[in-house]
């Protein structure tokens, strides 16, 4: 009797279940997702087909920094002769040479801002001169300087003449008399047998 009783209720609930699942598809209502076909999904009791997915927004990329852009002016370089260059001249005086320039206030020697002794330079030879711009010089001089170890001492200064005074000067590594130089836009390198220094944008730092 309990085996008929268990065998009358799995029956009705199987048929149960196809009435429901028939139910389901005739009327296109829904409890879960696996009562609708395919790819389709259960919402508010109906099978619908799924939204795409939006793709996420894309940052917007960054800036890029670029580095600024070198100034328009180069180096010009001035004809140099045994009496000088440009503005500037060499005059023999006692045990020394002066490089002058002729400032508002009268000739002025740069050697003064240049080596310790002036006075004592012996000989003073401008290798090099360049413009850059409407009031920057750079000079590149040797001098015996009192006749010490090296054969010659070789500097290289920057000269503003709208302030008319030397803003910046560097000895030139080596002993050697050979003096070589190239100017590329606003980069001047100077070198002899040792390292090369380099003038950016008309002044020596």
């Amino acid at each position: 009797m309990k085996r008929l009783l268990a065998l009358t209720l799995l029956t009705l609930a199987i048929s149960g279940c196809d009435k429901a699942e028939q139910a389901t598809a005739l009327t296109g209502q829904c409890a879960k997702d696996t009562d609708c076909k395919g790819e389709r999904i259960c919402q508010s009791a109906q099978c619908v087909n799924p939204q795409p997915q939006q793709a996420p927004l894309s940052k917007p990329a960054a800036a890029v920094q670029l580095a600024p852009a070198a100034p328009r002016v180069t180096y010009a370089p001035l004809p140099v002769s045994d009496a000088g260059a440009g503005p500037f001249t060499l005059q023999r005086m006692g045990m020394g040479s002066a490089l002058n320039y002729p400032s508002r206030a009268g000739l002025i020697n740069l050697m003064q801002a240049i080596v310790e002794e002036p006075e004592y330079t012996g000989y003073v030879t401008l290798e090099k001169a360049y413009a850059f711009g409407p009031s920057r010089y750079v000079l590149v001089i040797s001098t015996g300087e009192g006749g010490n170890a090296c054969p010659a001492s070789t500097y290289v200064f920057s000269f503003d003449s709208s302030a008319e005074q030397v803003d910046g000067k560097q000895q030139v590594d080596g002993c050697s008399e050979m003096v070589e130089s190239l100017a590329e836009g606003n980069t001047l390198t100077i070198k002899k047998e040792g390292s090369a220094s380099v003038v950016y944008n008309g002044q020596v730092k």
